[in-house]
């Protein structure tokens, strides 16, 4: 197997994972609006579950562990073994800051935030469990 250089993926990697927040953000203000829209949960699950596999591919484990708890939460609802609960959504707009913060350190210095407190807190206030 070739040694990959993935720093010529990394602008690419930054600009999808920038367009995915962008999408989330739009996404779960309609679905705070229609919490049973099942396109809508499933397009937030896509979402997620798309940021955590490109930050695992790029090697960015923190990050992808954080989006992986996002999207346990959202396999959950769309699989139906819970309903999406509008309560829930500040919690969730609150992950967005730290992707954000998180992306921000990936492109200045190719380096993510320890987001391991943050993910066992998510963890708690949804209700989620990773192994899931």
């Amino acid at each position: 197997m070739t040694n990959l250089d993935l720093a010529k993926y990394k602008s690419l990697y930054l600009k999808t994972a920038r367009e995915h927040l962008i999408d989330l953000k739009k996404n779960l203000f309609q679905l705070n609006q229609n919490p049973t829209d099942q396109q809508l949960i499933y397009e937030v699950f896509r979402l997620f579950h798309s940021l955590k596999s490109q930050n695992y591919f790029m090697g960015f484990e923190k990050t992808a562990n954080f989006c992986k708890a996002l999207e346990s939460f959202f396999r959950a609802i769309k699989e139906g073994k819970r309903n999406y609960d509008p309560t829930k959504s500040q919690v969730i707009q609150d992950t967005f800051t730290k992707l954000e913060n998180s992306l921000a350190n990936i492109e200045k210095d190719n380096t993510e935030i320890d987001l391991s407190q943050d993910i066992i807190n998510l963890e708690e206030k949804l209700g989620v469990n990773m192994s899931s």
